[in-house]
């Protein structure tokens, strides 16, 4: 994903002071004192807390304001930045570090280096830390649920489907569909785009499936019996968690601390909260046994249909003007009076 599919709505400030560039960022580090901790900053519940807790001294953890709202005086504080990889574009490659860890790039897997692949001039910047599939939930009705990806499109899930606010996802759901006419069709389906508070509108009535990432909707599938979440054997998009190191960091990436998170007996509870390690050596026996059998296919998929998730990386502005293009021409007509 990119900025631009991130959040509906209009140039934000985040996309003004991206536009500063780097220098002010330079200018504003320099001000840190030599001797302040390395701290790596996240927006607040991007980062597993058990995975944020094992950060080791003299590391300092901030929960920065929501990506969003990042400005350039932030980044200048960090020397390690963990965000959700839909905000990739706001971080231009001469604006960060590689990422210079190859004894953790050469633990990645097939997806983690397939993500890395489309990342053009950010390919060395980045760092895969986490993967939680988007999965599809809704009322414990095993017919819906076999249906997959086209439930979407079912004449009776008609303003009854809350998809999430990013464009450039919802695309990517419609290609999948079938493409042409299906994304029109799939946003004539949708009652709200709202991932944040979609389980609201699933637990309130008003939606009958909603499209999250597991992770976030993992605690309450343990909690309501009553609830399902499909991740389609066609495959699903994968919601990454990424590290950078910012232009002005004095730190390099903290290999120890990532490790641990790729290892037991972190790994397995990560895995309990719905976020997959992207090392080939995951969806081992252990990791698996983390999760109920209920859970399990959701997180560790058959081999096949994890090889069938894709990833969603940022978009060239010929690519981004394009999307949009379509995004306004896909709009459903108004209701007549």
């Amino acid at each position: 994903m990119n900025v631009w599919s991130e959040r509906l709505g209009p140039l934000s400030r985040r996309h003004v002071l991206q536009m500063i560039g780097a220098t002010g960022t330079v200018l504003l580090a320099g001000c840190r004192p030599a001797t302040a901790a390395p701290t790596l900053m996240a927006p607040a519940g991007v980062l597993p807390k058990p995975w944020a807790d094992a950060l080791p001294k003299p590391w300092r953890l901030t929960l920065a304001p929501a990506q969003q709202d990042w400005t350039p005086e932030d980044q200048a504080r960090a020397d390690v930045l963990v965000m959700g990889d839909g905000w990739l574009d706001a971080h231009p490659a001469d604006t960060l570090q590689p990422i210079a860890a190859d004894p953790l790039r050469s633990q990645l897997d097939g997806q983690a280096n397939a993500l890395l692949g489309g990342l053009g001039a950010l390919q060395d910047r980045v760092l895969p830390l986490a993967v939680s599939p988007w999965v599809m939930l809704l009322r414990d009705d095993p017919a819906m649920a076999q249906e997959g990806w086209p439930l979407l499109l079912d004449a009776a899930m008609a303003g009854r489907v809350v998809l999430p606010a990013s464009p450039r996802l919802v695309m990517s759901l419609a290609d999948h569909l079938g493409g042409g006419q299906a994304l029109s069709a799939l946003r004539r389906q949708v009652l709200t785009y709202d991932d944040r508070q979609a389980t609201n509108w699933l637990l309130k009535g008003e939606a009958e499936v909603v499209v999250l990432p597991l992770n976030r909707c993992i605690a309450l599938l343990r909690r309501d019996p009553r609830l399902r979440a499909v991740l389609p054997a066609s495959g699903a998009p994968l919601h990454w968690t990424v590290l950078l190191r910012p232009e002005a960091s004095r730190e390099p990436v903290p290999q120890n601390w990532v490790e641990q998170g790729w290892r037991a007996p972190l790994r397995r509870r990560l895995a309990q909260l719905g976020w997959r390690a992207p090392i080939t050596s995951s969806g081992s026996i252990e990791d698996q046994k983390a999760l109920s059998a209920r859970l399990r296919p959701l997180l560790f998929p058959a081999a096949d249909t994890w090889t069938r998730c894709w990833s969603l990386p940022p978009l060239m502005p010929d690519d981004r003007s394009s999307l949009e293009e379509l995004w306004r021409d896909s709009a459903p007509e108004p209701p007549s009076r």
